[in-house]
Order: structure tokens, then C-alpha cells, then sequence
């Protein structure tokens, strides 16, 4: 195919208020066309697999020489796209290619009768129609068993893609059903059991379970419980107000009721008990959590180390007691709070005490994943849910990983429709 030398031209039209600029580029091709004994024939690609521009609808139209009419001239097209052609009263023949995109190309194929040709810069002396039929041919039957391939691995595809999602999505349903059903007690109305060894912590976490509607943070009541379960075991024990209130106080030899009295006379002080808590340390924890309690060691004052203790305290319970029987998790809180007074400096203290002591403590996320731990420890060793809650957690992302690569992929190759069909159920 020769380059164009002769009537070219361009036109360039450009109108300030549009939001597009078209060109049109017509042009003459010479020397285009080979003449046989019987036919002469050309090959035109106005655009092949490099253009990068995606084109939309391309028409087009082939006249032929005067005289040639459709018993006498044949025409192939050649796209990845549908098309429709045709002729013209004159019997030109028309083209038109839909949806071309990025990548894909365009050939036209045509041969007419070699009378109506006249002079030719390029002649053969052989006959080439019925070898350009059967060539023609040949490529239809390939193109044809190509897309029959093609069509074959997309319904494949999209069946492999339907079945699996529908294997997974049966077996993600099957596990809810099952994991619903294993969690409702299915026995008989009378139901008698043991009551549970549980520590609070565990208490708390299997609490949080079985309610419903707006609850605290998990890890909060945990710990809450677990401080109130140190108070009950006279480990620590636990002061309404903030710890300046009993300055000059022994709290082992103060009374319940003396200690109403004292706070209930003042409003400040009646406040402050609302807002603050005072924690004294009445058990010391000299080691972590792991090496048990034996070395725990007694504390026997609180701010000024005076006072033996008397039988109307509220605190003198525990001055005889002997090692108490505590959880890892309360043995975990336990040294945590025994680190706490450390920091602090003395065995009684409360929350702004705590804030204060806290607020520069770069490891102090250590010393509370120790109770966080061991409150996840002992609920897994409780064995008290089934392990099934989330047997179709695994199914069911599956089954939306197969859903979405299914639109994707199917959306690439232009079948968006059809992906999101067979992906959506």
C-alpha cells in the first residue's frame, strides 16, 4: 500500500463555546489493488491491534468501478465486533463496526470481476478468486471454532462461578443455621446444673454473650468485676472519695458506720464520693502473675504504718486471714495494681492518683495486656461456648470473593451484565 501524495486534506472546524474539537481527515490511497487473470482485488486496515484510542462506531463505504455490481464482486470483513453490512443502489458496499475499542482492528477485503478494472500498476497473470474464497473461508471456520472456544470457557465460567458460590453460600447458611441451633438449650424444662467455676472475668465475658441491646466495653466490666471480686476476698478494699478525704484516718480501724458519718456531714465530701474511689492495697504482690502467691506479702499500713487493727474495722477482717484463693486474672489484676501503688508511693490510692501515675507510662500497655490475657486464657479453658459460632464466616467470604472476581473479570471482558448475574445470587 503506497502513501497518500495526492488529495489530502484536513479540515479543522473550532468553535469557542464547544467542548470538543472533530477533525476530518479524508484522503486517496493509490496503487492499492492487485489484478488477477479473473479478479482484482485489495486489503484495506483502517486501523489495527496498536491503536490505542478507543474508536466507538466506525462506518464505512468501498465504491467500486463503474459496471461492477454484487454478482460480480465480493467482500469480506474482518472485526472482533459485531457488524452489519450491505449495498447501495449502486451497489457500493457499506460497513458498520460497533463498540471498537482499545487494541482491536478492522480489515475489508474486496474482489471484483477484472474486466471492469481497467490498468493496474500491479497485475498477476494467475487466477486468484476461488483461492481467496477458500483463504476467506478458511479464516471464517477459525474465527468461528475461535469464539465457539471462547464462548465455551465463558460458560464454563460462569457456571463454575454459580456453582461455586452456591456450594459456599449453601455451606455458610448450613453453619449459621447450625451454630444458631447448638447455641439454644434444647433439653428438658427442668434444668439443674453445678454452678460453674468461674472466675469474674470469665462471669463478665459470658454475660456480654447472652445480652443483647447496649453494653460496656467488654474489657471494662471484666476489670470491674475482677476489682470487686478483690475487694470481697479482702485482697484491696475499696473507699468512696479520692484518698485525701481520710488523711490522718487509720481505714483498718474506721467503721462502716463512723465512715457514713464522716461523709455524709460534709456536701463536698458527699460529692466527691460520687465522683472518686479510693483503693488501699491490703495484699501486695511481689511477683508476676505467673509465679503464683506465695511470696505475696501483707501490708499493714496505709498511710502512716500505725494501727493494729480492731474487730469493728473494715478492713481488720483480713489481718489474720490466711493466702487467699485467687484467679490468674485476679492475680494478673493484682499485680497490676501493686505495680500501680509503686508508681504512686504509697498502699492507698485513687483514680486521679492513678491517672496521674499512668499518664507518662510508656509500658504500662504490658502490665494490662497481662490481665486482658489471662482473662482470654481462662474463658478458652472454661470451654463453656461452642467452638461453631463462626463455621460460616469462612464460607461466606468466599462466597463474596467469588461474587466480586466474577464482576471484575467479567467486566474486563465486557461482559459486566453478565458477570454481575451470575455473581449477584
Amino acid at each position: 500500500m503506497a502513501r497518500p501524495n495526492r488529495g489530502d486534506r484536513l479540515e479543522y472546524s473550532h468553535h469557542r463555546k464547544t467542548n470538543s474539537i472533530k477533525f476530518t481527515v479524508s484522503f486517496t490511497m493509490h496503487d492499492v489493488a492487485t489484478k488477477w487473470k479473473d479478479v482484482a482485488t485489495f486489503q484495506w486496515e483502517p486501523f489495527g491491534e496498536n491503536n490505542q484510542v478507543p474508536i466507538g462506531t466506525v462506518t464505512g463505504t468501498v465504491h467500486f468501478p463503474q459496471g461492477v455490481t454484487a454478482s460480480n464482486s465480493w467482500t469480506w470483513l474482518h472485526t472482533e465486533q459485531t457488524s452489519e453490512t450491505g449495498r447501495t443502489k449502486d451497489d457500493s458496499f457499506t460497513f458498520t463496526v460497533n463498540d471498537v475499542k482499545s487494541g482491536e482492528y478492522l480489515d475489508v477485503v474486496a474482489a471484483f470481476d477484472a474486466a471492469k478494472a481497467g490498468d493496474m500498476a500491479r497485475v498477476e497473470t494467475d487466477d486468484h478468486l476461488q483461492e481467496l474464497k477458500e483463504d476467506e473461508a478458511d479464516d471464517e471456520r477459525f474465527w468461528r471454532n475461535l469464539e465457539r472456544q471462547r464462548s465455551t470457557r465463558r460458560l464454563n465460567n460462569w457456571m463454575t462461578t454459580i456453582s461455586a458460590g452456591l456450594i459456599f453460600g449453601i455451606i455458610g447458611v448450613v453453619a449459621a443455621l447450625r451454630s444458631s441451633g447448638r447455641s439454644r438449650y434444647r433439653g428438658s424444662i427442668e434444668y439443674w446444673r453445678d454452678r460453674p467455676e468461674l472466675s469474674p472475668a470469665s462471669a463478665a465475658k459470658l454475660i456480654d454473650i447472652v445480652t443483647s441491646g447496649d453494653k460496656p466495653d467488654i474489657s471494662e466490666r471484666q476489670l470491674v468485676a475482677t476489682l470487686l471480686s478483690l475487694a470481697v476476698k479482702k485482697v484491696i478494699a475499696v473507699f468512696p472519695g479520692s484518698a485525701d478525704l481520710y488523711i490522718g484516718v487509720d481505714l483498718k480501724q474506721v467503721s462502716p458506720v463512723e465512715l457514713s458519718q464522716r461523709i455524709g456531714s460534709d456536701p463536698y465530701k458527699r460529692n466527691n464520693a460520687r465522683t472518686n474511689s479510693t483503693i488501699v492495697m491490703l495484699w501486695q504482690s511481689d511477683y508476676g502473675v505467673s509465679e503464683g502467691f506465695d511470696e505475696s506479702v501483707f501490708v499493714e499500713s496505709v498511710f502512716d504504718g500505725s494501727g493494729s487493727g480492731g474487730s469493728g474495722s473494715a478492713a481488720s477482717s483480713v489481718f489474720d486471714a490466711h493466702q487467699p484463693d485467687l484467679s490468674a486474672s485476679e492475680r494478673a489484676l493484682l499485680y497490676l495494681l501493686t505495680v500501680i501503688s509503686e508508681r504512686v508511693g504509697r498502699t492507698a490510692f485513687d483514680m486521679d492518683d492513678i491517672k496521674d501515675a499512668c499518664k507518662d507510662w510508656k509500658d504500662g500497655y504490658k502490665e494490662l495486656e497481662k490481665f486482658t490475657n489471662a482473662c482470654k486464657t481462662e474463658f478458652a479453658a472454661a470451654d463453656i461456648t461452642p467452638k461453631t459460632e463462626n463455621g460460616w464466616l469462612i464460607p461466606g467470604a468466599i462466597t463474596v470473593l467469588i461474587g466480586g472476581a466474577s464482576i471484575f473479570i467479567n467486566g474486563l471482558a465486557g461482559y459486566l451484565v453478565a458477570g454481575a448475574s451470575s455473581a449477584f445470587p
